[in-house]
C-alpha cells in the first residue's frame, strides 16, 4: 500500500505542474479527436465468469520452465488514465494500473487427476506498472487525425510472491492481452504507437491503432515482445452519445499460441467540447486460446470507462 500511495501522489505532482497549461486551454476544431485534448478518467474490467486456458509461463514457474500448463483464472482490473496537452499537439499520457486476480494451474490432462495439479489456488491483490509517454496528434485533413507516440513502464513490484504471480497472470488476459505493460512482471516495457482517426462524416467516426511492445527483463527472465492492432467504428449523435463496435489482434510473439482476437460491441457518450464522458462495452475472445467467450471457461470481459475531458 505504501507504493500504492506514493505513485498515487506522483501522479497528482504531474497533474498539479500541468494545471497552468490546461487552464489556458481552448477547445479546437480538432476536439472531435480522442488523441486531442487533456482527459482524466477511469477504466474497469472485469470478467464475467472463470476462464480456462494455457496460463502464462510467470503463473506456473517463476523460471518459465513449465510453460503452457492448463488452469483457470479470474480478474478484475483498474486503471486510473490521464491525457495532458502540453503545446500544440503534443501530449503527456500516463496511467496507473492495480488488479485482482486468482490462478489455478495444472498440467495437461484430465480435471479430476488430483495428481495432475502443479499448483495451489493463487489469489491477491496486483499494483501493476506506472506508465509515462508522450504522443503527438496532428490533423492531416479536416476528418484525419495522425498519432504517434512513445512511453515506457516501471515495473515498481520487486520479488513478487505466487500471489502477486496469480493476479498478474490473470490480469493478462482480461483484456484480450492488449496493455500488457501494465501487470507484465519484473520486465521494463516499451512501447510505440501509431494511430489514425477519422470522421467521415458527422456521425460516423473509425480509429486504427498499432502498438508494438519491447519488454526488457529486470531479473534474468525472457524478453517478451507483443504487438497490438485495434480497430473501431461509432456512430455518433450530436449530443455525443454513440454506439459502436470494436475489432482488436493481440500477437504475444513468445507465446505458444502467437494471435488472440476480440471483438467488443459499446456505448458511450463522449461530449463534443468538454463534460464527462463514459463508455461500456463487452470484450468476447474470437479464437483460442481465450474464446469463444460465449463458451463456458472462455473470455467475456465487462469494460467500462468513465471520466472527463476538459
Amino acid at each position: 500500500m505504501r507504493q500504492l500511495a506514493s505513485s498515487l501522489a506522483a501522479l497528482s505532482l504531474l497533474l498539479s505542474f500541468a494545471a497552468p497549461a490546461l487552464a489556458e486551454e481552448t477547445v479546437t476544431a480538432d476536439g472531435w479527436a480522442k488523441s486531442q485534448g487533456f482527459r482524466l478518467g477511469v477504466e474497469a474490467d472485469v470478467l464475467t465468469r472463470t476462464i480456462e486456458a494455457n496460463l502464462p509461463r510467470e503463473i506456473v514457474s517463476g523460471d518459465g520452465t513449465s510453460g503452457g500448463a492448463e488452469g483457470s483464472s479470474f480478474a478484475a482490473s483498474f486503471a486510473v488514465v490521464a491525457q495532458i496537452k502540453l503545446v500544440a499537439g503534443l501530449h503527456l499520457d500516463a496511467e496507473l494500473p492495480f488488479a485482482y486476480g486468482s490462478s489455478h494451474a495444472r498440467a495437461p490432462g484430465p480435471a479430476e487427476d488430483d495428481a495432475a495439479t502443479i499448483a495451489p489456488e493463487l489469489e491477491g491483490f496486483f499494483f501493476g506498472n506506472p506508465s509515462i509517454g508522450l504522443h503527438y496528434s496532428a490533423s492531416v485533413l479536416p476528418m484525419m487525425m495522425l498519432t504517434g507516440g512513445l512511453a515506457a513502464s516501471i515495473p515498481i513490484t520487486q520479488d513478487p510472491s505466487d500471489d502477486t504471480k496469480a493476479a498478474a497472470a490473470a490480469a493478462l488476459a482480461v483484456r484480450g492481452y492488449f496493455d500488457s505493460q501494465r501487470v507484465l512482471l519484473e520486465h521494463v516495457p516499451l512501447r510505440a504507437r501509431g494511430g489514425i482517426e477519422l470522421r467521415l462524416i458527422e456521425a460516423f467516426h473509425v480509429r486504427s491503432d498499432l502498438v508494438a511492445m519491447f519488454a526488457i527483463p529486470t531479473d534474468g527472465g525472457d524478453t517478451e515482445l507483443f504487438i497490438e492492432q485495434g480497430n473501431e467504428a461509432e456512430l455518433r449523435s450530436l449530443g455525443g452519445f454513440g454506439v459502436g463496435a470494436r475489432l482488436q489482434a493481440a500477437f504475444p510473439l513468445t507465446e505458444t499460441d502467437k494471435l488472440q482476437l476480440a471483438a467488443e460491441p459499446f456505448v458511450g457518450v463522449e461530449p463534443p467540447t468538454s463534460g464527462v464522458y463514459f463508455r461500456a462495452g463487452l470484450l468476447v475472445a474470437l479464437d483460442e486460446p481465450l474464446g469463444f467467450g460465449w463458451e463456458q471457461g472462455k473470455l467475456a470481459t465487462v469494460r467500462v470507462a468513465l471520466g472527463a475531458r476538459f
